[in-house]
């Protein structure tokens, strides 16, 4: 069985399709996870949606910048600093958004699992306890133990939110950050997923590889100022360099309440469906 798991694509077409045109190229997958975080930010989320339409066997996942798309309370209007400009990302991106897209996204669920025999996969946005807090290379076993997670319940916890890819184990549990694809941050501007091979035997081993592919970074900065996107400036910055402009968070206290990720009956190991080789059900895009 093999998992492409996809994050952080955020409005940006071109890298998604960057990505895809590599997957094919290294066989495809049984299973496409996108870990949320969709369409904001970019100037191409339209095109996004339209391109996740023609996946199969994808599952996706809300990811806190679309929760914060839903919820509506990003601000409506905004200064010269460079966090207003990203901000006003989120009023640009809801006024060109069809609305069937946000109609879909609306329906996403926070995790989702995948299960091989025994091998269990967990699918998150951020962490398993929130959609705004990361995994990072700091987490401690302090830090993952207070998330509420039975290490025991799962094998492979994939994740993504804080763009910068990641591949560890905490307290027995191996973590995958997928990066992103339309917005790195680790100082490599370009488009990162992983490819995760399960192999089933006496024990069931999962090989992992985070990939990265090369597309034109300029055409997208094209595109922003083509679109009179508000955040034209500082997303050429962040996506010429793969960093952001500062470390302070953007998001104001009426946006941010930490969405708590529920897992069907208190924990992952009772969320695993029964059946092999199969995928928690979750909505399918409409058409």
């Amino acid at each position: 069985m093999k998992i492409a798991v996809v994050s952080d694509i955020h409005g940006n077409v071109l890298a998604l399709e960057a990505v895809l045109a590599d997957l094919e190229r290294q066989g495809g997958a049984d299973h496409v996870i996108v870990t949320g975080d969709i369409v904001a930010y970019g100037p191409t989320p339209n095109e996004v949606f339209a391109t996740l339409q023609g996946l199969p066997h994808a599952q996706f996942l809300l990811g806190n910048c679309d929760r914060y798309l839903l919820e509506k309370t990003y601000p409506a209007t905004g200064g010269e600093e460079w966090k207003d400009k990203l901000l006003l990302s989120f009023r640009w991106t809801a006024e060109h958004m069809e609305g069937r897209a946000l109609c879909f996204l609306g329906s996403l669920p926070l995790s989702l699992t995948v299960r091989q025999g025994t091998w269990r996969l967990l699918a998150v946005h951020g962490s398993p306890r929130s959609d705004e807090e990361g995994l990072t290379a700091a987490t401690s076993d302090d830090d993952f133990d207070s998330m509420g997670m039975n290490p025991a319940a799962v094998d492979l916890l994939v994740c993504g939110h804080t763009h910068v890819p990641l591949d560890r184990t905490i307290k027995g549990v191996r973590v995958v950050n997928a990066g992103s694809v339309g917005l790195p941050f680790d100082g490599n501007p370009r488009p990162c997923y992983a490819l995760i091979s399960v192999t089933r035997g006496e024990k069931t081993l999962a090989d992992v590889v985070l990939r990265r592919v090369t597309y034109d970074v300029e055409k997208v900065v094209e595109q922003f100022y083509a679109v009179n996107h508000p955040a034209a400036d500082i997303s050429a910055y962040n996506l010429r360099t793969a960093r952001s402009v500062g470390t302070s968070l953007i998001y104001t206290p009426e946006m941010r309440h930490g969405k708590s990720v529920p897992l069907a009956g208190g924990g992952p190991e009772d969320a695993v469906p029964q059946s092999d080789n199969q995928a928690h059900p979750a909505p399918q895009l409409p058409r």
